[in-house]
C-alpha cells in the first residue's frame, strides 16, 4: 500500500532484488538503476546478492551511487531468499536461467506463495544467433552495434553509450510500474520479462526502419544513418562547446554572432542543399578566435542554444543540478559524496483534493482495466508534446493499451519532416489537428483536458501556461488527472528556461567525451540515444503517478528532464571529497575498460569481443595465451593497472597472430565468453535485426502498412508482461489531422462547432481524398 503523498507514490512498498550469477560491470545500469529508482519513489528496496561478489566488479564503484538507498544482504541460502520475495510486493530478479530456475526463484513458484507479486525479470538475450550472456559488451557485440558509430580507427569501436543498460532499466521500471497500478485497481500481481538485448532496441527505435516506398531522403536515413554533422567547435581557450540553432530564429542569431554572410533561403534550405555544412566547416576558424565562456554568453544572449562539453560526472558540481535535485550530497565514512540524485519528480497536482477514495468529479480516476488492448486499456491521454522525449513517452502508453490523442498544429508539428522520429514516436495514436492557442479552440482544448487521464507536453517552461494547458489550469478543470512535463533541464533553476535538445544533453552530461575515449575529441552518437532515454523516463514517471492515483484517487504533477535521463546514463559516476570517481573508461583506441573486458582485432583485421569475469576464466585464457600473467587484472584504473597494462598488450599481440574467427573457436572451447562482430554498415545492421525470425515471432519486429511509405517495418512494443490482457497496440502511424472530426465529436461538440473550427482553420480534418 503507497504511503502519504510527502513520502512518495511508492511508499511503502517492499521491493525485492535478487542478483544472481551475474556482475554489476556486465548488467550496467539494467542491475541498479530500477531499483535506485524505485527506492527514490519512496519504495523500500533490499538487494540480495551471494556471499561472493563478482570478481570482475572489484574495481567498479558504480553501485555504491545505485544501491546506495538500498539494504544490501548476502544470502546463498535459498529459502532465506525465497522468504523475502514472500512478503514482497515487487521482485527484481537477474541472473541464468539454470541457476534462478534450479533455485526455485522464478516466477511460478514466488507467485504461488504471493499471488499479488509483481514479478519482473531479467533473462539472458536471445536471437536466431543463440543466447548471449548478460554483459552488454557481448549483447552489442554479438547485435554488429559496434559497427554502428564512426571512431576515431577504422573498424567497430567499443562504443560507451551503455545502450543495453539504460534501455533494460527503463524497460524494467515501466513494466514494474505498469503492473503495480493494475494490482492496486484489481489486486492481481502479475510478471514481465525483458533483456539487455531488448534495451539496446528500446534506445534505437530512430535508427531502425525499413519501407516499401519512402522518399529517398526518408529511406536514405535508415538505410545510410545520419549524415547530419555535429555542431562542435573548439574555442581559443582548447575548450569544446556544442552549438543547436534548429529552435525559430537562431539560425539567423548564430550566423549574426559569428559575423558570417546572411542565409538567403533560411535553415532547412541550406540543410538540404549542402551550404549548411560548408558553414559548418567555416565556423570551426571563427569559433577558435575566443574563449568559451565568451561564446556561450553571447551566444545565449541571442538566444541561440549552447552547452559546454563535459565529462562524465562533471555536471555534479553544476548548482542547477542541486537545484533541481540530480546531485545530492552524502556523507559515508567521514568523505563528502556528491552523487546523482533523483530524475523523476512526482507531487500532488492539486493540494487539499486528495482523499482516500476517488474524486466525485473525475470518473476515469479508478476506472478498471477493460476487456481491450493491455495494462492501460481505457486510459485516455493528451499529448500535446513534439520532437522525440515527450511522443515517446506518451507511445508507451499506447503500447500499453491507452488511448492517446497526439494534438498537434494543423500544419503538423515540427518533426513531421523527420519521418524516423515520427516512426518512432507517433504509433498508435490518434492524430488531431488543433491551433490550441486559438480563441476559437478554447471550448475543445478544455473539454480534451478535462477527457484526458494523462496530460504531457514538453514544451519550454511557461509556453504550456501560456497556451492554457499548464499544470494549474489541468488542476481547475480535471483534479485527477497526471500531468506530465517531459522538460529540458527541469521546471525550476537557474536553467529551467534554457532550450535543449539530444545533442546539447550528450554534450553537457558527458556522453561524447565518454565515447570519444581516453585524451580524445568527443564523438556524439547519431541515433537521439538521450531524447529516447528522456522519454522512457517520462513514461516511467507517468506511470508512478497512475499508480498512486490508483491508489488514492488523486491527480498528480509529474516531472522529468532531458538533462535528468542524460545523467542517468553515466550516473554510476560520483564526486568524493571534491574528485570524481568515475570507475572504468574507454581508451584511446575505443577498445574497452581493460583486457577482461574490451574488443580485440585478429589477424586477419576482423574483430571480436571478450569478457573474462574471473580468476578461473582468466587461468583458462592464460593456458591458451603462455605469455599472459596469472595475475588477474580484467580491467585498467584500478589496484592492479599496470599488470592490466602489461595484459593488454600481451593479448593484443597473440590475437594478432591468427584470424578473428579462428580464436574465437578456441575460446569458445575453453568456455570463454566470447563474440564475434560482423562487419555490418547501417542497411546490414537493420536487416540483420529487422529479418532474425525470434525478433519477428517475439514481437521485437512488427510490420504494418502506412499511407505514405507502404509497408513498414520497425522496432515494436517492447514490453512484455502477463497475468491479464496483453494484446498488442493497433499498428498505425497517424497522419496530420486524421482523426480530428472523430476526436473532437467524441469530446462532445455538434458538427456544427467541428465545422466552425475547420472553416476557421482552427483546426484540420484531413482530407482522404487528397491524401
Amino acid at each position: 500500500m503507497s504511503g502519504s503523498l510527502s513520502a512518495g507514490p511508492c511508499a511503502g512498498l517492499s521491493v525485492v532484488e535478487v542478483v544472481v550469477g551475474t556482475s554489476e560491470l556486465g548488467l550496467g545500469l539494467a542491475g541498479g538503476v530500477p531499483g535506485m529508482l524505485l527506492a527514490g519513489l519512496g519504495a523500500e528496496v533490499t538487494r540480495v546478492t551471494g556471499t561472493e561478489s563478482a570478481p570482475i566488479d572489484a574495481d567498479v564503484p558504480w553501485g555504491r551511487v545505485w544501491h546506495r538507498d538500498k539494504r544490501v544482504v548476502a544470502i546463498d541460502d535459498r529459502d532465506e531468499v525465497f522468504a523475502l520475495l514472500r512478503d514482497a510486493d515487487v521482485a527484481l530478479v537477474y541472473g541464468p536461467e539454470e541457476l534462478v530456475e534450479r533455485r526455485g526463484l522464478g516466477y511460478r513458484e514466488p507467485a504461488a506463495a504471493n499471488p499479488s507479486l509483481v514479478y519482473a525479470r531479467c533473462r539472458p538475450s536471445r536471437t536466431a544467433k543463440g543466447a548471449v550472456a548478460d554483459h552488454g559488451l557481448l549483447v552489442e557485440a554479438a547485435a554488429g552495434f559496434c559497427t554502428q558509430l564512426a571512431g576515431h580507427r577504422p573498424g567497430p569501436i567499443f562504443a560507451d553509450v551503455r545502450a543495453p543498460g539504460i534501455g533494460t532499466a527503463s524497460l524494467l521500471t515501466v513494466s514494474v510500474l505498469g503492473l503495480l497500478r493494475r494490482r492496486a485497481l484489481t489486486g492481481e500481481g502479475g510478471w514481465a520479462e525483458t533483456s539487455l538485448y531488448d534495451g539496446m532496441l528500446a534506445t534505437l527505435g530512430c535508427m531502425i526502419g525499413r519501407s516499401e516506398r519512402a522518399a529517398p531522403e526518408i529511406e536514405g536515413y535508415w538505410e545510410k544513418g545520419s549524415t547530419f554533422p555535429n555542431f562542435l567547435y573548439r574555442c581559443a581557450d582548447g575548450e569544446l562547446i556544442q552549438v543547436w540553432f534548429g529552435g525559430k530564429g537562431m539560425y539567423a542569431s548564430l550566423i549574426g554572432v559569428l559575423g558570417d554572410e546572411p542565409s538567403e533561403e533560411g535553415y532547412y534550405a541550406d540543410q538540404m542543399t549542402g551550404r549548411l555544412g560548408v558553414r559548418a566547416e567555416r565556423w570551426v576558424s571563427l569559433f577558435a578566435k575566443r574563449p568559451r565562456d565568451v561564446w556561450i554568453r553571447e551566444l545565449r544572449e541571442a538566444g541561440v542554444a549552447c552547452e559546454p562539453v563535459l565529462g562524465p560526472g562533471e555536471a555534479l558540481a553544476d548548482p542547477h543540478s542541486a537545484e533541481v535535485g540530480l546531485a545530492v550530497t552524502r556523507t559515508e565514512g567521514g568523505h563528502r559524496d556528491v552523487v546523482f540524485g533523483a530524475p523523476i519528480s512526482v507531487s500532488p497536482l492539486a493540494a487539499g483534493l486528495i482523499s482516500d477514495a476517488p474524486l466525485a468529479d473525475a470518473p476515469a480516476v479508478n476506472r478498471p482495466p477493460g476487456g481491450g488492448r493491455g495494462l492501460l486499456s481505457g486510459l485516455r491521454v493528451a499529448d500535446f508534446s513534439a520532437f522525440v522525449a515527450g511522443p515517446l513517452a506518451a507511445e508507451v502508453l499506447a503500447d500499453l493499451g491507452a488511448d492517446v490523442v497526439k494534438v498537434e498544429p494543423p500544419g503538423g508539428e515540427a518533426m513531421r519532416a523527420a519521418a524516423y522520429a515520427v516512426a518512432a514516436c507517433q504509433r498508435g495514436k490518434r492524430s488531431v489537428a488543433l491551433d490550441i492557442g486559438a480563441p476559437e479552440a478554447r471550448d475543445a482544448v478544455e473539454r480534451l483536458l478535462g477527457w484526458a487521464d494523462v496530460v504531457v507536453h514538453n514544451f519550454r517552461v511557461g509556453v504550456a501556461e501560456r497556451l492554457g494547458i499548464g499544470a494549474e489550469t489541468v488542476a481547475r478543470l480535471n483534479p485527477g488527472a497526471v500531468y506530465c512535463h517531459a522538460s529540458a533541464f527541469g521546471d525550476t533553476g537557474p536553467r529551467a528556461r534554457f532550450p535543449g535538445n539530444d545533442a546539447l544533453m550528450q554534450a553537457v552530461t558527458g556522453f561524447e567525451r565518454a565515447i570519444g575515449g581516453e585524451g580524445n575529441e568527443p564523438i556524439a552518437a547519431t541515433w537521439i540515444p538521450i531524447d529516447m532515454a528522456g522519454g522512457w523516463v517520462a513514461a516511467a514517471g507517468i506511470l508512478a503517478g497512475l499508480y498512486a492515483r490508483a491508489v488514492d484517487g488523486g491527480g498528480r504533477r509529474v516531472v522529468t528532464s532531458l538533462l535528468g535521463a542524460g545523467m542517468l546514463a553515466h550516473s554510476g559516476v560520483f564526486e568524493r571529497d571534491g574528485e570524481l570517481v568515475r570507475g572504468p573508461g574507454l581508451d584511446a583506441r575505443q577498445t574497452g575498460y581493460g583486457p577482461g573486458y574490451r574488443i580485440y582485432e585478429g589477424g586477419d583485421g576482423a574483430w571480436f569481443a571478450l569478457v573474462v569475469p574471473d580468476g578461473e576464466a582468466w587461468r583458462r585464457l592464460a593456458s591458451e595465451v603462455a605469455s599472459l600473467s596469472e595475475t588477474y587484472a580484467p580491467l585498467r584504473g584500478g589496484a592492479a593497472d599496470a599488470s592490466a597494462r602489461e595484459a593488454e598488450g600481451v593479448l593484443e599481440a597473440a590475437f594478432a597472430t591468427e584470424p578473428a574467427s579462428v580464436w574465437v573457436d578456441r575460446l569458445r572451447g575453453l568456455d570463454l565468453l566470447v563474440e564475434p562482430i560482423e562487419p555490418l554498415d547501417r542497411d546490414g545492421f537493420r536487416s540483420a535485426l529487422l529479418d532474425d525470425p525470434v525478433n519477428r515471432r517475439t514481437g521485437r519486429v512488427v510490420t504494418y502498412e502506412t499511407a505514405d511509405w507502404g509497408r513498414f517495418e520497425q522496432i515494436g512494443p517492447l514490453l512484455r508482461y502477463g497475468q491479464g490482457p496483453a494484446d498488442g497496440p493497433p499498428l498505425m502511424i497517424p497522419r496530420v489531422g486524421e482523426h480530428t472530426t472523430e476526436v473532437l465529436t467524441e469530446l462532445g461538440l455538434s458538427p456544427e462547432e467541428v465545422d466552425g473550427l475547420l472553416a476557421a482553420k482552427v483546426a484540420r480534418q484531413l482530407d482522404e481524398e487528397r491524401a
